[in-house]
């Protein structure tokens, strides 16, 4: 688990995990209501620590959506890795398109070649 910013400022990021932390805890309340209800006695610390992880996960996705939205620049600066950007769900449908295209045209000129060769 990594906190990620994608960018924004870190008062921000507090802002959204404070709601996904908030909203997590009260939904463990109630669970721990629940359970006390059915005899059960005791709070598991292992299922805080999974609240705690998914307030993250869920904080980081807020930031991630809001930066998209909002500063979809600062989104690509985040997520540039050690030889570059990452690129964008549509630079990549537009790279598997222009190899589709590639390997179509390349299908086409082997065909064009046997039938030469046969005819």
């Amino acid at each position: 688990m990594t906190i990620d910013t994608y960018g924004l400022a870190s008062d921000q990021y507090e802002e959204f995990f404070n709601r996904n932390i908030r909203l997590a805890a009260k939904l463990y309340l109630k669970a721990n209501i629940i359970v006390v209800e059915e005899g059960v006695t005791h709070a598991d610390f292992k299922t805080l620590l999974d609240l705690y992880q998914e307030a993250i996960y869920a904080t980081n996705d807020d930031c991630r959506r809001y930066q998209k939205s909002n500063n979809p620049e600062a989104l690509k600066e985040a997520t540039s890795d050690i030889f570059g950007i990452v690129p964008t769900r549509e630079e990549l449908m537009e790279e598997i398109q222009s190899v589709n295209a590639k390997l179509e045209a390349l299908t086409d000129q082997i065909a064009k070649l046997l039938e030469a060769q046969q005819g």
